[in-house]
């Protein structure tokens, strides 16, 4: 498993051998590639904030 960001809005993004995942203390996301699961960490961010 390889960080890819320590911290990005708040959560720890890595690499794992087949997929990107991204976690923090509330959710955890999975996705294929790195777009997807920025992408998803923005929305999940913009909904909070509403």
């Amino acid at each position: 498993m390889r960080t890819i960001y320590e911290n990005y809005r708040g959560f720890k993004v890595f690499q794992n051998e087949k997929s990107y995942q991204a976690s923090n203390s509330e959710i955890h996301f999975s996705h294929q590639k790195l777009s997807e699961v920025l992408n998803t960490i923005d929305k999940y961010v913009e909904q909070k904030a509403e």
